[in-house]
């Protein structure tokens, strides 16, 4: 009876009193909008993929216009256990004509299909939402996770259009193309703008930070689209693509275009945040804020710690670290309140 009731509670032990313990679960970097010569990248897909994994990322999505790339055949190359990881997408490249100033422009739509299993071809429809819907639609089906790409290039894309197509959980809030417009301007709202106004309707909206990336070779400099200017960090089990991709689908990673967070977590109590240390006199300083619902700062904290503890009456809250040398990070919003579906 003694040697039954200790290995009882050995496996009690070992399997966390009542389920199996998680893996330790790790931080995985990685781009969810790339391009290479399958569409209208300058670079091989090979040369793309090299790149990333010799600039310390994990994982790279290719989002080429309309084609999916051979994962498998590259995988087998570029596939390191743990370390680095190929992960199929595909940007679907829709349009939709209108009228500007006496002139015919054809408004980019836009949508990434991360961790599809097939090829997904443009949709089509009678208007933007309509376009946004069937091709998120589409990307599901083939079983991916639709991300409304860059909302501000040729200034296409308002958060009415988000807030209608419901398909969609998951936009890009930055991108490093140099075309893009991320911060809006003129009269036009930025896409960290226009996140807020979704979200202050009760929508559930995942904030991505991507490359959009074209150039890798020849300069680097603010007027190309290279690599490693904006990307995400994932917290996942293992490095793998089901494993990357479930995270992403339930919003398990914050965005950054060089900010690194040391730790993350949200409790039922609040949001606690780690900023790296530098023993240095000139070392980067920070200061975050933590956002709620139309945009409003509910608290500034400037410390290496920044914390925030709920008041029970805020419909959301994020956070926006920013640090002294311009780059930032977002962390992806809260609700306390049931959100709409």
């Amino acid at each position: 009876m003694k040697l039954r009731w200790r290995i009882f509670v050995a496996l009690l032990l070992l399997l966390g009193w009542g389920g199996v313990v998680a893996a330790q679960q790790r931080w995985f970097s990685g781009n969810t909008h790339t391009h290479t010569t399958n569409s209208d990248g300058e670079s091989s897909p090979e040369e793309v993929l090299r790149w990333y994994r010799d600039n310390q990322f994990n994982f790279v999505v290719i989002t080429d216009h309309d084609f999916r790339s051979p994962i498998v055949e590259l995988g087998a190359t570029f596939n390191e256990p743990g370390k680095f990881l190929v992960m199929a997408g595909v940007e679907v490249t829709d349009r939709f004509p209108v009228t500007r100033e006496g002139r015919r422009v054809n408004l980019p739509v836009h949508v990434n299909g991360i961790h599809v299993n097939d090829h997904v071809r443009a949709q089509g429809g009678e208007t933007i939402v309509d376009i946004i819907r069937r091709d998120a639609r589409a990307i599901r089906a083939a079983g991916g996770i639709p991300q409304l790409n860059h909302p501000n290039f040729y200034w296409a894309l308002k958060a009415e259009h988000i807030l209608a197509a419901t398909e969609i959980r998951h936009f890009e809030v930055h991108s490093g193309h140099p075309l893009i417009h991320s911060r809006g301007g003129g009269g036009s709202p930025s896409a960290e703008e226009i996140w807020d106004h979704v979200l202050s309707a009760g929508r559930v909206l995942y904030g991505m930070a991507t490359d959009d990336s074209h150039h890798f070779t020849g300069e680097f400099t603010r007027h190309r689209a290279n690599p490693g200017r904006a990307w995400i960090v994932v917290r996942a089990d293992e490095l793998t693509a089901e494993a990357i991709s479930a995270a992403i689908d339930r919003g398990d990673f914050y965005s950054t275009i060089g900010v690194r967070l040391s730790t993350y977590e949200s409790t039922q109590q609040g949001i606690r945040i780690e900023l790296p240390e530098a023993p240095s006199p000139n070392a980067v300083r920070y200061r975050t804020f933590f956002i709620g619902k139309d945009g409003a700062v509910l608290k500034r904290d400037d410390s290496l710690k920044p914390s925030y503890d709920f008041r029970g009456d805020e419909l959301y809250v994020r956070a926006r670290i920013e640090a002294s040398n311009g780059t930032v990070a977002w962390t992806q919003p809260v609700f306390l309140k049931k959100p709409k579906e």
